[in-house]
């Protein structure tokens, strides 16, 4: 049998000739672009010279009052190739600009995640090379730790901020921004509002996503920030923040093929605003329909269920209803939140329906929220439109009686697996059926009249 040309990735491994070539299957990628320049390491110079609504970064570093410099990197759920690519240079910069080791930090913005193991931040976000040599400048934030409240946003939200970051004579975020599946896009002011910010701001902002009809409200979705409450609210709490302490933020977009693409310097709020635009050719797909199944590889940041069940996500965007979505996800570290599970558990024994109700009114409000619970909506409301798969490293149980999700057997190789899977499908669909690949879940598949 011939097969068709697609790759995919399972965790860091390519998967080849799994779809047969007289299957009708199309790969979705977005249009993408052709980036403004052809070495990084310039482009890099050019954005701290030049920034967007900003001093240099030269200027800004010499003016600082206070000696600390405080570098904000991605967690461990981040896949982090921008940060492997740009920390070095900018380490680099600072030295040239006059500022002493012992004057620099690097913060974990980690948001509500767990710490990251020293294994996890040598390997998975600063590379081993930076480890070895500043490991003992790093700070993990902690949410329920060491911040400071600076008053309420607009919503009614707790401001709270890392003291660390607070304290210091200037804040360098190194981010970058990708389309996010209730705040819009995530970057640039996502590195302070949920990455440094305190327990409570996030248990307070993350719950004007919830609508009791739809589960999330259509404002809180995929490349949307306007009416989007959520990221407005982050937005709103970045600019007070900037009043106590100067921030220049670096902000990279990358391709599916982890090219940096993008790349800009300055204000950040200013780069959240034009981002948007940016990643439009990068991100949204048009199809004319919906399709009958719709595989998915979150690739490196299937880490857990958690973050590698984005995929599902955009699967949902692209699937019919009643159609079938198979995410390929190896999830080395489980669910990745306790309160999903927990949750997940608690509605065990209901329908969708009646869960969808319960976790709204229980799980989701501005009282009884907490991080996690989110996901349990999301995939409430993608079981109600489509039957989820998944070949993963997960527990055959927990994945089935815990998250409705059915487990692909994989015996042999991920190859072989999905060349019966897919076999089987076709044959009970009695029909040919229409597949969509979606290589990168980052992407938006905006179906026609949807």
């Amino acid at each position: 049998m011939s097969w068709k040309d697609i790759k995919l990735l399972y965790g860091d491994d390519l998967i080849t000739d799994f779809i047969p070539a007289d299957m009708n299957a199309k790969v979705l990628e977005a249009e993408g672009i052709t980036p403004n320049f052809t070495d990084v390491r310039v482009r890099f110079s050019y954005v701290l010279n030049n920034p967007v609504d900003s001093e240099p970064l030269e200027e800004m570093v010499k003016k600082r009052e206070r000696p600390t410099i405080m570098i904000l990197v991605d967690d461990a759920t981040r896949p982090n190739k921008h940060t492997k690519v740009l920390l070095p240079m900018l380490l680099e910069k600072l030295f040239d600009y006059g500022v002493e080791k012992g004057n620099i930090r690097i913060m974990v913005a980690s948001g509500s995640q767990s710490p990251p193991s020293d294994e996890l931040l040598e390997n998975k976000i600063l590379g081993s090379e930076i480890y070895q040599a500043w490991k003992n400048n790093v700070i993990i934030h902690k949410q329920a730790e060491n911040c400071k409240n600076l008053g309420t946003s607009a919503l009614g939200t707790p401001i709270e901020v890392d003291i660390d970051v607070l304290e210091s004579g200037l804040v360098i975020a190194v981010t970058d921004s990708e389309y996010h599946y209730f705040a819009g896009v995530a970057g640039t002011v996502k590195s302070f509002f949920p990455g440094c910010s305190g327990k409570e701001t996030i248990a307070r902002n993350h719950p004007q996503m919830f609508d009791p009809v739809h589960g999330f409200k259509p404002e809180c979705r995929l490349g949307n920030t306007k009416g989007n409450p959520v990221i407005q609210d982050m937005i709103e709490m970045a600019k007070m923040t900037k009043k106590l302490v100067p921030v220049f933020c670096i902000d990279a977009v990358l391709d599916g093929e982890d090219n940096i693409v993008i790349l800009n310097g300055g204000d950040i709020n200013s780069l959240h605003e034009q981002v948007l635009e940016e990643l439009k050719p990068l991100r949204i797909v048009n199809v004319d329909e919906p399709a009958d199944l719709v595989i998915v590889s979150t690739g490196a940041l299937s880490i857990n269920l958690y973050q590698g069940g984005k995929g599902f996500h955009a699967g949902w965007n692209a699937v019919k209803e009643g159609g079938d979505v198979i995410l390929l996800a190896h999830c080395p570290l489980g669910v990745g939140s306790d309160n999903y599970k927990d949750t997940m558990i608690e509605i065990q024994n209901m329908d969708l329906d009646e869960a969808m109700g319960y976790v709204i009114e229980n799980k989701c409000s501005i009282d009884n929220f907490k991080i996690g619970n989110q996901k349990v909506v999301d995939l409430i409301r993608i079981l109600k439109r489509c039957t989820c798969h998944m070949i993963t490293e997960m527990d055959q149980k927990e994945l089935e009686e815990i998250f409705r999700i059915k487990y692909v057997p994989h015996t042999g190789s991920i190859q072989q697996s999905l060349r019966d899977w897919l076999n089987n499908f076709r044959e009970q669909k009695n029909r040919d059926p229409l597949v969509y690949v979606l290589p990168d879940a980052g992407n938006y598949i905006n179906v026609k009249n949807r």
